[in-house]
């Protein structure tokens, strides 16, 4: 299996190398797509994240926000607080905001879809 930078700083952040070869036991049922995301992430570049930026600041504010709450709330339900302060710094502080709600989103997907809601932040990252 490739590792992406954030899957590793990850593992690293929990101290648990078996998040590795398990992430499935740290980071829910939709490893593989948070997985992805990270790996996908590791290709970018800063015209990539400029234009990301630029996407969200053109999202209604009031839509963002609610769309960020929901997210965090959905990824918090799936994995315990441990692996959600890992995801969070692994995210957030070395990749920033949006990188975190794609990693929530991605995380509670399953969650945020049965409630009939849609995902707002993984299309930001389509069609770079």
């Amino acid at each position: 299996m490739k590792f992406s930078k954030s899957h590793q700083r990850f593992a690293n952040r929990l101290r648990v190398q078996r998040a590795l070869d398990c992430p499935e036991e740290f980071l829910g049922p939709n490893w593989r797509e948070v997985l992805n995301f990270w790996l996908y992430q590791d290709t970018l570049n800063f015209d990539d994240t400029k234009n990301v930026q630029m996407l969200l600041r053109n999202l209604d504010e009031a839509d963002r926000v609610s769309a960020a709450d929901l997210a965090w709330d959905a990824a918090h339900g799936i994995i315990n607080d441990r692996c959600f302060i890992a995801a969070f710094t692994t995210a957030y502080i070395i990749f920033g905001p949006t990188s975190w709600r794609v990693t929530c989103e991605l995380i509670g997907s399953h969650k945020i879809l049965e409630q009939g809601k849609p995902l707002t932040f993984v299309p930001l990252f389509l069609n770079l």
